[in-house]
């Protein structure tokens, strides 16, 4: 039993050498004239060898343990290889690297170092430090083995397992043994003569799989991708792995060097590192630059386009956070740079300028871009992504910007992303600099240009939407008229009803007091009608007017009302074309407006300002005022009202379309319990 024992090692490493030396054979006879299939059986004849190896050291007492570390490494190596060929004709190998030569690599640094010690110690050899790189560096190649095993099988297709998942199950048994091994090792200070000896069995009956494999697919691993999550996940598993085996060796020296304390000093040293771990691990910086790592070194492209434009679509369509459309918008494209904070800026309809409409993460603010500014005109004529701190280093390439406006578009501003609808700048989104600072390349540039045009179809869809429920409105309104009209009507034949009875009861006091009440009614329910359908006033031919009557007269009508309105105004002629009774309607309503926001012991003023291309009339109050959601959202919004039965919430609308109707525009400026400016601006006419 004894020898046995003593043998034990020979044979099964033997046994292995033998297996794997036929195995080798049916690899290369099944994948004939095959490229991988001639890696894997050079791969199965060194684990021959391997296992040739390490019998004969079992035998031999003149074997050093530096040759039993070049043995387990350069065979760790190999299996690497292979493995990095396997994953790398899964994408353009263009990137690849570190995904395919990774545990190459580290392998290859664990042997420089042995090779180091070797040397530094003329061939007499450094026993203890050399089985520690042993140790270690056996530990690590069989974690990278084992993470490309998970690569490669879990994002393999369907009809590509079949005959993977074989050679999978073979390749994991020998290191997941291994890893046990070298991981005891660690944990007892010593390699187990046990678990060392039956190793040679445990290889040899991984064989079969992986003939199993071979015989199962002949086309196995032609096309394989890799997933950016595993991948992600996978490499914050390897150097968190390689984090903890260099910390458990430093905690190692700090047992040695601190002798007495030397137990304390190691265990708040690793505790000390795995707070030190976590932390890390939870950083949202940490993780970013670890995206953006994987995205450089492990793929070809830098973004799963398929993954970035389901999350776009989902943004915008989805309302469960309870954002409305304009900040959706923003989060969109926030969310393809990491940005945290954005701001959303569209053109208005009438003025052709670009005003602050959302904010995403921020307040909206309350500037505009002028149709002429530099970078309106550089976003028409370029359609490109500015980046500003490339602006900063490199403005030839923004040639004819001007700072001053990019200053002003946002505190931390980092990128202007433009928004086209059928080649028309619909608007530009503003985003803050993320958390990790990242230089656009031309594949972030092309998804959020691509992301920008997605986006300004959705935010033109629901401008459409809106206009086209205004005029659902104005259909109703009609209709709403026609009920009004049939009231009249009804008022008419009362009166008629008087008319005709008057000729025989004139006489009768009864009758006369019935007939004014009557008419008392028919007044009352008319004069409402009336100021319901006053804006409705038939359409006039365009003609040049006065602006100083019109004021005049406007005020007048207004005077019944406190506080009365006080004109101010030159003696200078102001001529504009204009329909004139519109016009004066327009004005009647926003000094009535003002009167009603106003107390009786405040103040409305109407002035009238005027410039050589301009002039302005301007309809001040000392009221409640506004705010300026309510003036962006609801004050220009037909059948909105704030009085109301009172009123039927087309007034402000009404007169802005005047104004508009007349090439001019309107102007608010309101601060809640300070007051409003109503502006109404129109060209002059000499």
């Amino acid at each position: 039993m004894s020898i046995l024992n003593e043998n034990l090692p020979l044979y099964g490493y033997g046994f292995s050498a033998a297996v794997f030396l036929v195995l080798s054979i049916f690899v290369l006879a099944n994948w004939r004239g095959r490229l991988r299939g001639r890696l894997l059986a050079a791969t199965t004849f060194v684990t021959a060898a391997w296992s040739v190896g390490l019998a004969y050291s079992s035998i031999s007492v003149d074997v050093p343990p530096f040759y039993v570390f070049l043995i387990e490494l350069g065979h760790d190596a190999i299996w690497l290889v292979f493995l990095a060929a396997s994953i790398g004709g899964s994408a353009n190998r263009s990137g690849q690297w570190v995904t395919r030569y990774g545990g190459f690599l580290t392998a290859c640094a664990f042997i420089a170092a042995g090779l180091l010690l070797e040397f530094r110690s003329f061939g007499s050899g450094d026993t203890e430090r050399i089985a520690t790189l042993l140790i270690y560096g056996s530990l690590v190649t069989a974690l990278f083995v084992l993470v490309s095993l998970e690569q490669l099988y879990r994002n393999a297709r369907e009809s590509e397992r079949i005959g993977l998942k074989y050679l999978c199950i073979a390749v994991a048994g020998i290191f997941l043994y291994q890893a046990f091994l070298y991981s005891d090792a660690i944990l007892s200070g010593q390699i187990s003569s046990l678990y060392w000896d039956a190793r040679g069995f445990v290889v040899a009956m991984c064989a079969p799989f992986i003939a199993l494999g071979v015989r199962r697919s002949n086309t196995w691993s032609t096309r394989v991708f890799v997933s950016r999550k595993v991948v992600f996940y996978a490499t914050t598993t390897v150097f968190t792995l390689i984090y903890l085996a260099i910390i458990s060796l430093a905690g190692y020296y700090v047992h040695e060097l601190g002798k007495s304390w030397g137990e304390v000093g190691r265990l708040l040293f690793i505790y000390a590192a795995i707070l030190a771990l976590l932390t890390i691990l939870f950083s949202e910086v940490v993780r970013g630059k670890v995206r953006v790592f994987v995205s450089k070194h492990f793929f070809a492209n830098k973004y799963d386009y398929r993954k970035e434009w389901l999350r776009l679509i989902l943004t915008l369509t989805s309302d469960e956070d309870g954002l409305p459309l304009k900040k959706r918008a923003i989060k969109a494209v926030a969310q393809i740079v990491d940005s945290p904070v954005g701001r959303l800026w569209l053109k208005e309809p009438d003025a052709g300028a670009y005003r602050c409409s959302a904010g995403w993460n921020i307040r909206e603010c309350a500037g505009e871009l002028a149709a002429d500014t530099t970078l309106v005109q550089f976003l028409n004529e370029s359609g490109w992504v500015v980046d500003l701190d490339e602006y900063r280093k490199r403005p030839g390439r923004y040639e004819g910007l001007d700072k001053n406006e990019l200053s002003g578009l946002m505190d931390d501003a980092a990128f202007v992303v433009p928004l086209f609808s059928e080649n028309e700048l619909i608007g530009l989104v503003v985003l803050a600099r993320p958390a990790v600072k990242t230089e656009l390349n031309y594949e972030d540039r092309d998804l959020l240009k691509t992301a920008g045009h997605q986006i300004a179809s959705y935010l033109t869809q629901e401008s459409s939407t809106e206009l086209l429920a205004e005029s659902r409105q104005f259909e109703a309104f009609n209709r709403l008229t026609a009920y009004i009209m049939h009231d009249l009507k009804n008022l008419i034949s009362q009166q008629s009803l008087v008319v005709q009875n008057a000729r025989k009861h004139k006489d009768k006091p009864e009758f006369i007091d019935d007939a004014v009440a009557t008419i008392e009614s028919g007044v009352v329910r008319m004069r409402r009608v009336i100021e319901q359908l006053q804006q409705t006033t038939s359409q006039q031919p365009v003609e040049k007017v006065e602006l100083g009557k019109i004021v005049l007269k406007a005020a007048s009508r207004c005077a019944d009302r406190s506080p009365q309105p006080k004109v101010i105004m030159g003696d200078e002629q102001v001529w504009v074309l204009s329909e004139a009774d519109r016009l004066l309607m327009a004005l009647v309503h926003t000094i009535r407006n003002a009167q009603d926001a106003t107390a009786q012991d405040g103040q409305v003023s109407v002035t009238v300002v005027v410039s050589d291309q301009e002039c302005c009339v301007e309809i001040r109050d000392t009221g409640r005022g506004m705010t300026s959601e309510f003036i962006r959202d609801r004050l220009f919004r037909p059948f909105d009202s704030t009085k109301g039965t009172q009123g039927m919430g087309i007034g402000a609308y009404q007169v802005r379309e005047t104004v508009r109707a007349n090439g001019g525009r309107v102007e608010v400026e309101s601060t809640v319990g300070q007051g409003t400016l109503f502006r109404i601006v129109l060209s002059r006419q000499a």
